[in-house]
């Protein structure tokens, strides 16, 4: 039936998979709105974590600035848009998803790595130092995409370039919950 949406959609990333998650985002060949498209990291089990510029009032737009994560916790506390259903659909803002297979050990690494970028943030820098360009770094060196130059620059080029390089990738998309399983998150996504 015409205007009717589709069922929901539940993204269980596995221990072997890491993947990205592209805010704002409303499908695989949608760009993502200027309302501030922003890519997260997707570590095993649905784990959510982001890099950010860490700025005096949040959510402004930084060229330069100190760098930050962004874990599960404080995602829901800075971003509930990110993480509950409902505060996306009323912010407008859908997520698209791209979850790729790079194997246990690969995943594990992965892991390290956000801790170590948790540990150790980097410079923000919106040209060479952003979300995704960060994100990409880490697929580059768990081998789940070739190394670019230039990286990609925005989310939606870090999506083509991981898509690209991972046909097999599993895409979905929709306003996303991640609902707290085991050690990680499973992630529902009503429709968009």
């Amino acid at each position: 039936m015409s205007g009717e949406r589709s069922p929901t959609v539940w993204l269980r990333v596995g221990p072997g998979e890491v993947g990205i998650a592209c805010r704002y985002k409303a499908g695989p060949t949608v760009r993502s709105t200027d309302e501030g498209g922003h890519a997260d990291a997707v570590l095993p089990g649905g784990v959510p974590v982001g890099y950010y510029a860490r700025t005096r009032r949040d959510r402004r737009l930084a060229i330069v600035a100190p760098g930050m994560v962004r874990d599960a916790r404080a995602l829901l506390r800075d971003r509930p848009e990110y993480m509950i259903a409902a505060e996306a659909r009323a912010r407008r803002c859908p997520t698209t998803f791209c979850v790729v297979e790079v194997g246990r050990e690969a995943a594990l690494l992965f892991t390290r790595i956000w801790e170590d970028i948790a540990e150790r943030p980097p410079r923000f820098v919106a040209v060479g130092g952003n979300c995704a360009q960060v994100i990409a770094r880490a697929l580059v060196d768990v081998g789940a995409m070739p190394r670019r130059w230039p990286p990609p620059g925005s989310p939606d080029s870090l999506f083509r370039a991981l898509h690209r390089a991972r046909p097999d990738a599993r895409v979905a998309t929709g306003f996303a919950e991640f609902v707290a399983e085991g050690d990680g998150y499973a992630i529902r996504l009503d429709a968009a």
